[in-house]
């Protein structure tokens, strides 16, 4: 079945109780094909309509592959949000180089800067330490005598066997520039601003989960054995547990791809644990629920170009003051940009961050790998 969704802009979970569940209920048909039911998404609390906990992880399911298929799911804004938003468009796209230009471009920062705070993994799972003017970057470090893993300036990852009281990591940009064609902005179309805010969230928010990543990857083997699976079993979400409670450090989350969630809903044992989520609006954001105790995040639920979890991915985490932290010089900032001077038919903005990364625990996490 072809959706009759696809490719377009669906709000689903919106800001005012009429607005709510006005999409159709996706659910996958006996073939796995995405198809949608003649009943509504969510009630009027935006929490999911189902019937028991298997219809909820189903519906689970369900949204992932029509956030893949292209059916776009998102928080729709209040009308006078909206009329302000097409108003600063039009403004800025009058303006094109002054004032409302740039006015418009620190929307888009700002709601980029907002989206990270609920939906990326390193804000997820790490401690977040704005520094003031001069202020220099450091982490206390509770357990002495351990590997810590820094992004470097590049960034690459570097490891430091930690002694003292305090880690510095090393400060990097955070960049990305977002461009539009003349031709584009004489265009206007409609959705521009989300299709902008779409692009500074590839190059912001993902860039930062890269860098997060890369940190994960490499200190998830210092002190904890990497589990190789065929089917992620209660067993092994176990074992992966106990490689960082046995350090004497309390768990915080469980962070999988996507196609790990068939194994989860397929075992009775797994189920009987899982305490779900109900909100439309925290699992678009990728928080599942919990299993023993211990929350299940995933990106899932995010576009494709967005994705940086590789296929049969899982980490298990310390809390963030076991496991590391974001050190922020420079809040993200967007500054208008015009390519005009050099010859080409664009303008935009440029965006920067200036933060540190750091993994100060390695003992704090701990990787799986689907086989």
């Amino acid at each position: 079945m072809t959706s009759p969704f696809k490719g377009k802009k669906v709000w689903v979970q919106a800001s005012n109780g009429q607005e709510i569940g006005s999409m159709k209920r996706p659910y996958l048909d006996r073939n796995g094909k995405l198809a949608f039911a003649g009943t509504e998404m969510s009630d009027k609390s935006g929490s999911i309509n189902a019937n028991n906990k298997k219809d909820l992880m189903d519906i689970f399911s369900a949204l992932a592959e029509a956030a893949r298929s292209g059916v776009v799911e998102e928080q729709a804004a209040p009308a006078h949000v909206e009329a302000e938003r097409a108003e600063l468009v039009t403004a800025a796209l009058n303006d094109k180089n002054g004032e409302a230009f740039q006015a418009l471009g620190e929307v888009i920062g700002d709601e980029v800067y907002e989206t990270m705070g609920r939906q990326a993994f390193a804000r997820k799972t790490m401690l977040l330490k704005p520094l003031a003017k001069g202020e220099v970057g450091r982490i206390k470090i509770r357990r002495k005598d351990v590997l810590s893993f820094f992004a470097t300036r590049n960034p690459e990852v570097i490891a430091s066997q930690v002694r003292q009281s305090y880690a510095f990591p090393p400060e990097y940009y955070l960049l990305g520039r977002i461009l539009i064609e003349d031709a584009e902005i004489a265009q206007a179309p409609g959705d521009l601003l989300e299709d902008k805010y779409e692009d500074g969230l590839e190059q912001i928010m993902k860039g930062e989960d890269l860098v997060w990543k890369r940190l994960a990857d490499e200190a998830a083997s210092a002190y904890n054995a990497t589990f190789g699976f065929s089917t992620f079993t209660p067993i092994v979400f176990s074992q992966m547990q106990n490689q960082i409670i046995k350090w004497g450090i309390p768990l915080n989350m469980a962070i999988i791809s996507f196609d790990i969630w068939p194994d989860i809903k397929a075992d009775s044992e797994f189920s009987s644990f899982f305490d779900p989520v109900h909100k439309h609006e925290l699992i678009m954001n990728g928080y599942l629920g919990k299993i023993l105790g211990t929350e299940i995040h995933t990106d899932g639920y995010r576009i494709e170009t967005l994705k940086v979890l590789e296929a049969g991915e899982v980490y298990f985490t310390g809390v963030p003051k076991t496991l590391g932290a974001i050190t922020e010089r420079q809040a993200l900032a967007a500054n208008p940009i015009n390519m005009n001077l050099l010859g080409r038919p664009e303008k935009g903005w440029f965006m920067s961050a200036i933060q540190g990364q750091v993994i100060a625990n390695a003992k704090a996490v701990v990787k799986g790998q689907k086989v």
